[in-house]
């Protein structure tokens, strides 16, 4: 099972969000507002813990980690 984990950015420090997600209100990210936020280590689509099937569409090659122990639609509670 693919499953979101955390990008940090090398320049701000902060975790990347994903990519054409919104965070919660008052929540700081570091995104396209950030000169590291598309620059390695690259972020996915998946926020930390969200399987593939949880966000319902296909996932790109970044962002993610490959869980045997997640069953579908299963959160890995982090």
């Amino acid at each position: 099972m693919k499953v979101g984990v955390q990008i940090t950015c090398v320049m701000c420090g902060d975790m990347k969000k994903p990519v054409g997600r919104s965070g919660p209100l008052g929540a700081s990210y570091c995104d396209d507002d950030c000169a590291g936020y598309r620059q390695p280590p690259y972020v996915g689509t998946l926020w930390p813990g969200e399987t593939e099937a949880d966000f319902g569409y296909a996932i790109g090659a970044h962002g993610w980690e490959e869980r045997p122990d997640v069953a579908l639609g299963e959160s890995n509670g982090e």
